[in-house]
């Protein structure tokens, strides 16, 4: 008789988080700068002038319209907010659009993340009646497209959970790796020779800013048939509890998706939703001042990690580090709570992004903060880390 494995125990991200005071946090991914005071006046205005009742559950009209002046403005990709059924949603945050997904493509099917994978991407579909499959990427966070391809094919083909699609992140969470072209053409082959769907998670998508541009994966030849781009605007507008995202593609992969929400959610904040139609296109220059912003965030915390020891990955983004802890230790677990007991610090460790071991020695690192607290946190952990 075999002794049966023990699964492997994966840290709890907002679990961790609440073990750390806000001055050492910089565990949990979503950003902590202020709001924008103009998107905060624009709420205010709406919800006193009491517009604050049930919307369409495909989002706001005139937020939609922003919306897709944006996506053909950043991603080359048009949307015809007339057309229906709708090519373009308002979703609960982009977690919202995962579970419509979830619900509406993958009971009894699987999709195939990356690893290290962001573990929602995994929570939702599981706990949606469908699987999760891992494709492991090597220790640089490359991979080979004959081996992706015959893991797909073999997942497709068999009997239980089929494949059904391939979710794409880039910038990932939790690595910040930007896909190149040609890694993204890659996915996108063995998605067409497989006849699979694509869903492409571009939220950080306005972090990016090495040699890979942000390419949507829609946007490549006989792509965007087949594939639905999810977003969110808890990260670039600060506002990750206002719970707003959105959801595109082809009408036919939307219009399920949307039918899920209407039952789950019946629409997302109208207020809310209102108030961010009015700014979202507003400013030419918003997204550049992000990008800009976080840059000098990643490249100073970045150059305080590297002095006390940590190998940085150069991932193309700037809204994570992602980082081998200093060589001495090789347990990100054990890391992290000797960081919180001594320094009041806290990161992410690895494992709660990978089912293997390969992660075990990394960390994810979120810089979106205050310059201030940021910091203070470096100055806690050189007094822990420095010999």
């Amino acid at each position: 008789m075999t002794e049966a494995k023990v699964q492997k125990v994966k840290p709890d991200i907002r679990a961790i988080t609440r073990l750390v005071p806000p001055s050492g946090n910089l565990v949990q991914g979503q950003s902590e700068l202020p709001i924008d005071p103009r998107l905060a006046a624009e709420a205010a205005a709406v919800i006193a002038a009491s517009e604050n009742h049930y919307g369409g559950s495909e989002g706001d009209a005139n937020l939609r319209k922003a919306v897709a002046a944006k996506i053909a403005k950043y991603n080359g990709i048009d949307i015809d907010t007339d057309a229906r059924p709708f090519e373009l949603m308002i979703s609960n945050g982009g977690t919202g659009a995962l579970i419509g997904i979830a619900q509406s493509y993958l009971r009894g099917k699987s999709a195939l993340v990356f690893e290290p994978y962001y573990p929602y991407h995994k929570r939702i579909i599981d706990e949606f009646g469908g699987r999760t499959e891992r494709f492991e990427l090597d220790e640089n966070l490359k991979f080979e497209k004959d081996a992706l391809l015959r893991r797909c094919k073999e997942l497709r083909d068999r009997s239980e959970f089929p494949l059904r699609m391939i979710i794409v992140c880039s910038p990932a969470n939790p690595s910040g790796k930007v896909m190149s072209q040609v890694e993204l053409e890659a996915v996108a082959d063995v998605a067409k020779e497989l006849d699979l769907l694509v869903v492409s998670d571009e939220v950080y998508e306005h972090y990016v800013l090495g040699e890979n541009p942000h390419t949507p994966i829609a946007s490549l030849p006989e792509m965007h048939e087949r594939t639905i781009t999810v977003n969110s605007f808890s990260k670039s507008w600060n506002i990750s509890g206002w719970r707003l995202g959105y959801a595109f593609g082809k009408g036919e992969l939307i219009a399920p998706i949307n039918n899920a929400a209407n039952v789950i959610y019946v629409c997302p904040a109208t207020p809310l939703q209102a108030a961010l139609s009015r700014v979202l296109m507003a400013d030419d220059d918003y997204y550049t001042r992000l990008r800009d912003k976080f840059d000098a965030k990643r490249v100073k915390f970045s150059a305080g990690l590297k002095d006390l020891g940590f190998k940085i990955y150069e991932s193309g983004s700037a809204f994570y580090i992602w980082a081998r802890i200093p060589e001495k230790f090789d347990d990100a677990i054990a890391f992290n709570e000797m960081l919180m007991r001594d320094a009041g610090v806290g990161m992410t460790p690895g494992s709660a992004f990978a089912d293997s071991d390969t992660w075990d020695a990394h960390v994810r690192i979120c810089i979106a903060r205050e310059d201030a607290i940021l910091e203070g946190a470096m100055e806690k952990l050189r007094s822990v880390l420095n010999d």
